[in-house]
């Protein structure tokens, strides 16, 4: 028998299936690190208020690292701060499979316990 052309077809074949899991490693991969990058920021920005008093500091901070604010909630009370962020990323594979945005969703408190910021993440 010949078998030539048997590992051609199999390459061809695979070759869609591949490179659709790349895309979506990359994908996951951005979301992830635009998550992690939200998410440090708003800490820091916690952090923040509980040094300078500012209620501001968390959205300046989220400026200055290009992080969207239109969806940006603070809600401060006596020894507590609550952040709710939501926005949106464009995805760059996403379109194979009709995804075209993720979206990126933060709720972080924070409040001084003694000398220290505690910083606790919100569950929906």
């Amino acid at each position: 028998m010949n078998k030539k052309g048997q590992t051609l077809i199999i390459f061809v074949i695979l070759i869609p299936i591949i490179l659709t899991m790349l895309a979506v490693v990359v994908d996951v991969g951005l979301l992830t690190n635009e998550y992690q990058k939200a998410r440090g920021v708003v800490d820091d920005g916690i952090r923040e208020y509980f040094e300078s008093n500012k209620e501001s500091a968390v959205k300046e901070l989220l400026s200055l690292n290009e992080i969207p604010t239109e969806n940006l909630e603070v809600n401060v009370s006596d020894l507590k701060i609550d952040v709710q962020l939501s926005y949106e990323i464009s995805s760059l594979f996403g379109a194979i499979i009709n995804i075209k945005s993720y979206k990126i969703e933060i709720h972080r408190e924070g409040r001084k316990e003694e000398s220290e910021v505690v910083i606790t993440k919100i569950e929906k």
